[in-house]
């Protein structure tokens, strides 16, 4: 087995998963273009937790895990979607958004939220991941890809919270406000496809 080779792999997977504008990359940008980069870097916190969280889990066996307990599984993709769901609707009813705190003190848990729910996501990690994986690779394999992972997902939602906070400065209180309407389209729309079966 190369282990440069797979690392190789799995890295250009994860970025062109991590690139690909979705839920994750929209909740960031939309915190930190509307509220402040602090809002953005909280959310891409949790979007690099939740990421933790399912790389992990796909390198601990989750396929297993989901095989021969789903029902674990299913409760937390309900409450993450759940969740996504409410405060997509909480997003269409608040008053608009004020510079300064957008999501007033649960950034980190919308991203968190955002990524454990987004079916790609899951798609992505419980199905190509595990297929790039080497199913007889040394434990210290793990270790590596566990760390390449989280280091390219810090590195590139914080970029993107820092770009969008930046580019976003002075630009239309209309502008921040199509975003916050994209945003919580999205969000309900993440939200009910992860409730859908299937």
């Amino acid at each position: 087995m190369d282990v440069f080779a797979t690392l190789f792999l799995i890295s250009g997977l994860h970025l062109a998963i991590a690139m690909t504008p979705g839920p994750n990359t929209l909740a960031i940008c939309c915190a930190a273009s509307a509220g402040t980069r602090r809002d953005g870097l909280s959310v891409a916190a949790g979007v690099v937790a939740a990421t933790g969280l399912w790389v992990g889990l796909a390198l601990l066996g989750a396929d297993a895990v989901a095989d021969r307990d789903g029902h674990v599984f299913l409760a937390l993709r309900v409450l993450a979607a759940l969740y996504l769901v409410w405060m997509g609707l909480r997003m269409l009813t608040a008053c608009p958004m004020r510079r300064g705190g957008m999501m007033g003190r649960q950034p980190f848990l919308l991203g968190l939220l955002t990524a454990l729910a987004n079916p790609v996501a899951i798609a992505f990690w419980l199905g190509t991941f595990l297929a790039a994986i080497p199913a007889a690779a040394p434990e210290y394999v793990y270790a590596e890809i566990f760390i390449l992972i989280i280091v390219q997902s810090v590195i590139w939602y914080s970029f993107l919270a820092i770009l969008f906070s930046s580019a976003m400065r002075g630009r239309s209180f209309a502008a921040a406000g199509i975003s916050r309407y994209v945003a919580a389209a999205v969000m309900i729309a993440v939200g009910l496809g992860a409730l859908a079966p299937g």
